[in-house]
């Protein structure tokens, strides 16, 4: 009789617990699997409706057709046919809804779906994503032959003219392959000579107004120098400046053809917009070559310099490198150097070559001035070099071309 009293007393605890605990799991689950926060639709659009265009719906844009009116939207994605190539070859060239839209890696003849990364106000920029298919184009007609502009200093280089330079730095597009060289201020460049600090003798084979293309001859550099001025086969010769020089006050007195720094792209070049960008240092504006993005600090080193004005190209240095050029020091009225400034050309002859970097640099002299020269490294050789820095008792000049007859 106790033991049927105990067992009684559990299946009365039992059936007490067992329904609470069945409620509490039914409470418990209806918490879990109601929504926390009710979306809220503001507004519906239905195929067709209008203003449902404006929606990224994924869809791929098929902009082949000029007569489809399409505008490019950031982040949409578009069909686009190739149907020319960029000034530097590296990007394809399409159009949407009429605006020139530049693709990396996009070949002339193709058909390619591409991602729209930037719109600018003239042209667009669109990353590949893939090659649909690809015909053969007729050969674009030749342009006309570059016709360089009067005072151009460069004017000598222009296709089937042959030359000595230097490689200065291996190209940003493909370093493996292309250095480039610099022939008064002009970028060239060279296809398969990438070895920074090699001289090679070129056959220029396209001028450009900012850029032209060459390749090697196949010649020793140094046995095909420069035809002299007088030479009736002569090539053009804009007349030499003796530079500029920074008037009293000047804040940007030390903005010099070689002079090199960071600057920072703070809007697009007007005359080029998506190829140049435009900086400002204290106050003068100075046009970058081939740096169009804004906001962008590239190390830029000095080609031209006007009162109001500079013009630069990249060095290919990170930015951060600091400046490697000694600043301009005005000459005293009776110097006899006086005329050995940054951005003078001068015929130097090596004398001697430096102690501290014999295989990389030559001493030259100037009216007692004693003059580095970049470049020139062979005792009894006469080079035409460039002033890049100028002190009290010491220049410094980088060769810009072979050695004169």
């Amino acid at each position: 009789a106790p033991h049927a009293h105990h067992d009684s007393k559990w299946r009365t605890v039992a059936l007490v617990i067992l329904p609470i605990m069945g409620i509490l799991l039914v409470i418990i689950a209806i918490y879990l699997v109601r929504p926390r926060d009710p979306g809220v639709v503001t507004v519906v659009y239905s195929d067709g409706q209008t203003g449902a265009a404006d929606i990224n719906t994924g869809d791929i844009l098929d902009a082949t057709d000029p007569r489809a009116g399409l505008e490019p939207r950031l982040g949409y994605r578009y069909k686009l046919f190739v149907e020319d190539e960029s000034d530097d070859r590296t990007s394809g060239v399409a159009k949407i809804g009429g605006r020139v839209t530049f693709i990396p890696g996009a070949r002339r003849g193709q058909t390619v779906i591409a991602d729209v990364t930037r719109v600018r106000e003239r042209v667009v920029d669109a990353n590949l994503i893939r090659v649909l298919s690809e015909i053969d184009l007729p050969p674009k007609a030749p342009p006309a032959p570059f016709e360089p502009a009067p005072g151009d200093s460069a004017g000598h280089v222009i296709a089937g003219a042959e030359m000595d330079v230097i490689i200065s730095e291996a190209s940003s597009k493909n370093p493996d392959t292309e250095g480039i060289a610099r022939v008064q201020g002009l970028v060239v460049v060279v296809n398969g000579v990438p070895t920074v600090g090699e001289r090679v003798n070129i056959r220029i084979t396209d001028r450009r107004e900012r850029i032209a293309f060459a390749e090697p001859t196949g010649k020793p550099a140094g046995t095909d120098p420069l035809p002299d001025a007088s030479s009736p086969s002569a090539f053009r010769r804009a007349p030499r400046s003796r530079g500029f020089t920074p008037a009293p006050g000047d804040r940007a007195a030390h903005v010099l053809p070689g002079a090199e720094m960071d600057v920072t792209i703070s809007e697009e070049s007007g005359q080029n917009p998506g190829v140049d960008g435009v900086a400002r240092v204290e106050g003068l504006v100075v046009f970058v070559e081939g740096v169009p993005v804004i906001g962008e600090t590239v190390h830029v080193r000095i080609t031209d310099r006007r009162e109001r004005a500079a013009n630069a190209v990249p060095t290919g240095k990170p930015a951060g490198s600091g400046s490697s050029s000694p600043s301009a020091a005005a000459p005293a009225a009776d110097d006899p150097a006086g005329h050995v400034l940054p951005g003078a050309e001068l015929d130097l002859t090596i004398e001697e070559l430096s102690r501290k970097n014999p295989a990389t640099e030559g001493v030259a002299k100037v009216e007692g001035l004693v003059v580095f020269v970049q470049g020139g490294t062979s005792v009894g050789e006469t080079v035409r070099a460039r002033i890049t820095g100028r002190r009290d008792r010491v220049a410094f000049a980088e060769v810009i071309a072979p050695s004169a007859p």
